[in-house]
């Protein structure tokens, strides 16, 4: 193919190729009374007969015009809207392909409005034992137009300086009001009113499966605003945190570092949850975790009242003795009491440095989560009965007047 090519270029701007070709054209004009040009026609005559080479060349066009209108049909058929192939004037193929507008378009405009990040400067102690100066970012939620906003305890825990950045990048100081680090929440207020706040909606009601957005701040200022979907995957998932566990909707909407306080929200735009954490291990992708705004909404709305939020406690820190554990060293699998505060309830009915609890208000405990669930269902002032037993394996019990949890 490409000597033909070749052959047709040189035939017409070469006047050397196209005296050849008139030279090809006079030998095959001697061969007309040849044996060989006999032969040939010999074998045309065996053909069937009433068929000449222009009845052959019109049967051979027909056929192909054929089979270009069913394949130009056919293309039609299966591809629809179909206007031209892409020709020698370079013009693209052309396909008629109707927008669908996401509803995440929508949702992100009704609420990124609302949803802030935060700057924060604190004081934190280096490997050497020096304070020096640190800066952070988290994400908010603008809750109402006072200027209240809810975030993450561990967003501003400690801070020394809060700085929130609106959608439009306007900078505002803000305050902190009050803060919560068993239900890891915090309100701060900035000095501005009219501002737009989002909307809650009904944690209970939510379902597995159906869609969920996150919105926030994540990895510093630079990517404020950013909005990732996903679904709900799960409800209710027990999640350990320190000493304390926690009842969090499960998402596998991206939530990243700095996304911490920002909002999920549901296909009405109405926020569901506050981001709160992301499994990070390598083998683990796509589970976030949402604080439910059901659970949210009482304590966001004490700290706004009372500045904290006042919790019981036995008075006392500990650790869990895990099955290997118990089985090492002879112990009872229950809580190891590791201090017992000055003047708590615990002190005062006689707890000490040592003891194992494995027994609360009538209930057998294994972990320090299982202790402080059930006490944080009482009120401060409440007397429970303990039971432990002491380095010698005696088992005793001991009434416990609740007192106030300090914040920490």
């Amino acid at each position: 193919m490409n000597e033909n090519l070749e052959n047709d270029v040189i035939n017409e701007n070469d006047n050397e190729g196209y005296a050849s070709n008139i030279n090809d054209v006079k030998n095959e004009t001697k061969l007309e009374n040849s044996s060989e040009q006999k032969l040939f026609r010999e074998v045309i005559e065996k053909k069937p007969s009433g068929f000449s080479k222009k009845a052959i060349a019109l049967l051979v066009a027909f056929a192909l015009m054929l089979g270009t209108a069913f394949g130009f049909g056919l293309n039609n058929l299966m591809l629809g809207s179909y206007s031209g192939l892409s020709g020698g004037n370079g013009k693209a193929t052309d396909y008629v392909i109707s927008k669908t507008v996401s509803p995440v378009v929508p949702i992100s405009k009704k609420v990124l409005p609302s949803i802030v990040a935060i700057k924060v400067k604190a004081q934190v102690t280096n490997m050497f034992g020096n304070k020096v100066n640190a800066q952070g970012t988290g994400s908010g939620i603008i809750i109402d137009d006072q200027g209240h906003i809810v975030t993450n305890n561990h967003v501003v825990e400690g801070a020394s300086e809060l700085v929130v950045v609106l959608m439009d990048g306007k900078e505002l100081p803000a305050q902190l009001i009050g803060r919560d680090p068993v239900s890891d929440l915090a309100v701060i207020k900035v000095d501005q009113k009219g501002l737009p706040f989002a909307e809650f909606g009904d944690s209970d009601q939510v379902e597995v499966g159906e869609l969920a957005i996150a919105l926030g701040s994540p990895m510093g200022t630079d990517f404020a605003s950013s909005v990732t979907a996903g679904i709900i995957s799960g409800l209710n998932r027990q999640v350990s945190v320190g000493d304390r566990t926690m009842d969090l909707i499960q998402t596998d909407a991206a939530i990243n570092p700095g996304n911490s306080g920002g909002a999920l929200v549901n296909s009405e735009g109405k926020v569901i949850g506050i981001n709160v954490l992301k499994l990070s291990e390598s083998s683990v992708e796509g589970m976030g975790f949402s604080i439910p705004i059901n659970e949210a909404k009482p304590i966001i709305d004490q700290l706004i009242k009372e500045k904290k939020i006042i919790y019981p406690s036995l008075g006392i820190s500990g650790s869990t003795i895990s099955k290997d554990d118990a089985k090492t060293y002879s112990l009872p699998q229950g809580v190891y009491v590791q201090t017992v505060i000055p003047n708590s309830g615990a002190e005062k009915a006689g707890m000490k440095q040592g003891d194992i609890i494995i027994e609360v208000d009538g209930t057998k405990v294994l972990t320090i989560e299982e202790v402080v669930s059930i006490v944080t269902k009482h009120k401060v002032g409440d007397i429970i009965k303990v039971s432990i037993t002491n380095q010698y394996n005696k088992i005793s019990s001991v009434d416990v007047t609740l007192s106030e949890r300090p914040v920490q």
